[in-house]
């Protein structure tokens, strides 16, 4: 008889109780997207109570007059996280689930800035990509990581007449795949809305056969941390097998 539940390996004792999930159906796969999903809820809570006591210890040393630096970079630690497990729990929530950090293709970040971060350089083909920003579920909007690229004469120090080449302007997103079909359109149409991922993107490269399309959560600490990636859509042509 096949097991219809998803295999949970405790690897700590403490709550929140982290896990391994293991799933060799799609039954296993729903099993673990609600024990996920309860994780996700028990990671909150336990950042929440860190948070009561940081704001605890502030209070205690902004009575004694005490350097409160150390606690305030503290709590604002805590609510990234608390931000960043949020995030996951809402795309658990909506039905995405967590497949491993494929390298992907970005099409789409999201930020709240007005305008690109300019990446000034001499060089035309240089792409002067955007990255994007680690924002709260709803905030900020999404736009093309390649942004609208401007010029300028300059002048280097020996005398030279230069053109310099800037960000000027951020570009709309724009799916990579001109003949997708309409449902996978609107799948990402969907993920978009929600404001949850802070980057899309597709793998294999964008004219690859068989494309899947993804979100991605980045870490709130580490920049170089893999990013957490949800599977969005996908679909296969079988003339392309």
């Amino acid at each position: 008889m096949s097991n219809t539940n998803a295999v949970i390996v405790p690897t700590v004792v403490d709550e929140p109780m982290d896990f391994t999930v293991i799933a060799t159906s799609p039954k296993d796969m729903e099993a673990g997207q609600r024990s996920l999903i309860l994780w996700a809820a028990r990671k909150i809570q336990s950042l929440k109570n860190e948070s009561a006591e940081a704001n605890e210890q502030l209070a205690l040393h902004q009575q004694k007059k005490w350097d409160q630096k150390g606690w305030r970079n503290q709590l604002a630690k805590i609510g990234r996280r608390i931000d960043f497990y949020r995030k996951i729990k809402m795309a658990l929530e909506h039905g995405y689930y967590i497949v491993p950090p494929f390298p992907i293709d970005i099409f789409a970040i999201r930020t709240k800035r007005t305008n690109p971060i300019p990446r000034d350089g001499k060089y035309k083909f240089d792409r002067r990509l955007q990255s994007a920003q680690i924002l709260p579920a709803g905030h900020g909007r999404y736009v093309s990581d390649q942004p609208i690229q401007a010029s300028y004469g300059d002048v280097t120090d020996d005398g030279k007449q230069v053109t310099r080449y800037y960000a000027d302007n951020f570009r709309d997103v724009d799916f990579p795949f001109k003949l997708a079909r309409a449902e996978i359109r609107e799948a990402t149409d969907k993920a978009l809305e929600l404001k949850l991922f802070d980057q899309l993107g597709v793998l294999p490269a964008r004219r690859g056969a068989d494309p899947i399309v993804c979100g991605q959560i980045l870490s709130p600490d580490k920049r170089s941390d893999a990013p957490i990636t949800f599977f969005i859509a996908w679909w296969i042509d079988t003339r392309t097998l």
